[in-house]
């Protein structure tokens, strides 16, 4: 699909949320540190402080709720879209099972060579998911799964505010992660506990997802412009709730109040909890200004920093893998070694700096009207060699989302 074609909002969330992964990211480059709750250093800087405190409440959280919401949202646009082709629900499903399977392999991948901090296997798994049992389930099944789901949301996100408490597992054998080889054996042996645990992991995503669904259907973010008044109480509400629900955890992190076992996990479930409305609330205020600039009278897609934004998020999994490919190489301890003993400002700085690179490079992409290559990558492998791009799609009652997926007449 030509960028002219495409969905503003979606975008444009997706763009800002890559940002806010990068932030959340930059902690898991840092070595050499005794860590305290929220995986912060326990002795940082002023400036450490400062961005721990801008981190935790606005970024931990509550950017991969808000990217896992919009992966969910776009699993029902590709369904759209191959509905609105003709293409019957068997063979639809198996598009998005090749495709999830593949984003998981590319995980895999990522975590091997790069970095153990990756989402892709989860989103993978957590994309089978949603196609075997949610996509076309009803609201209220929606409901009662989220419900479910929220339990095990809960428990492991908990953790975050027990860091420091709990003892690090002693490895049955050593390998050096200051040499290339064994920084590659731990990876190997990372992404192994996380294929094993994936399921538990996607589990643990629905909340969101479901979300993402529900919003999905109602096409919130292809036509904010009929959900401005759902958009505003969820952008100024859902900011609201976030931003109290954080406050302990980030607290605890500032070393201002010392949790227990028992405290710490409370504010970590808090804060995770709290990080939903966040997340539904970023992607309801990039809709609500999607939405005042389509009243307006803008262009349909716009230049400058949105254009760029937007550039970024319709290349999201090219961006997400460049962030790992610029930061290891400078922060790992067997290569640039800039993580080791670093402090989480400097952490966020190159994470920044590393963001704007992507956004650079997207921006090129854009200019000169191609996707991204791991976009493209991923097209050939679900869709073959020769595959058309699909155009934007017609709207479609959102039941057709939810219930058969028969060609449209």
């Amino acid at each position: 699909m030509r960028d002219g074609e495409r969905d503003l909002a979606p975008d444009l969330a997706r763009g800002v949320a890559l940002l806010g992964i990068a932030l959340a990211n930059s902690v898991g480059h840092l070595s050499g540190r005794e860590l305290g709750p929220s995986g912060r250093p326990v002795d940082g800087s002023a400036a450490d402080r400062a961005v721990d405190a801008v981190v935790g409440t606005l970024v931990d959280n509550r950017a991969f709720p808000m990217f896992t919401l919009l992966f969910a949202y776009g699993l029902v646009m590709v369904l759209r879209r191959q509905a609105a082709l003709g293409v019957p629900w068997p063979v639809a499903r198996g598009v998005l099972v090749r495709r999830c399977l593949w984003l998981a392999a590319f995980g895999v991948l990522h975590g091997v060579l790069l970095f153990t901090g990756d989402v892709l296997l989860a989103y993978g798994v957590l994309g089978l998911v949603v196609v075997g049992l949610l996509l076309r389930a009803g609201d209220r099944a929606l409901l009662v799964w989220a419900a479910a789901a929220l339990v095990v949301f809960t428990g492991l996100s908990a953790v975050d505010g027990v860091t420091g408490l709990v003892a690090p597992a002693q490895a049955p054998f050593e390998l050096d992660a200051t040499s290339p080889a064994g920084a590659l054996g731990e990876r190997a042996l990372s992404v192994l506990g996380n294929v094993l645990l994936s399921p538990f992991i996607a589990l643990a995503l629905v909340p969101p997802a479901a979300l993402g669904l529900w919003a999905a259907r109602r096409q919130v973010l292809e036509r904010p412009g009929e959900h401005l008044r759902l958009l505003r109480v969820l952008a100024v509400g859902g900011s609201a709730v976030s931003a109290l629900g954080a406050l302990p955890l980030v607290l605890a992190s500032l070393q201002v109040w010392q949790v227990g076992w028992v405290t710490g996990l409370a504010a970590g479930a808090l804060h995770a909890v709290t990080g939903l409305a966040g997340a539904v609330a970023f992607a309801a205020l990039v809709a609500w200004s999607v939405a005042r600039r389509q009243r307006a009278g803008a262009p349909a897609r716009p230049g400058g920093v949105l254009g760029a934004l937007a550039a970024v998020g319709q290349r999201s999994l090219t961006c997400y893998l460049l962030q790992s490919v610029l930061l290891v190489p400078l922060m790992a301890p067997w290569a640039g070694g800039l993580g080791v003993g670093a402090g989480t400002a400097r952490a966020a700085a190159l994470a920044v700096g590393a963001y704007l690179v992507t956004l650079v490079v997207a921006v090129l992409l854009a200019r000169a009207g191609r996707p991204g290559p791991a976009e493209q990558l991923l097209r050939r492998l679900v869709y073959g060699r020769v595959s058309a791009a699909a155009p934007a799609a017609p709207a479609i009652p959102r039941d057709a989302a939810r219930g058969s997926v028969a060609p449209p007449a």
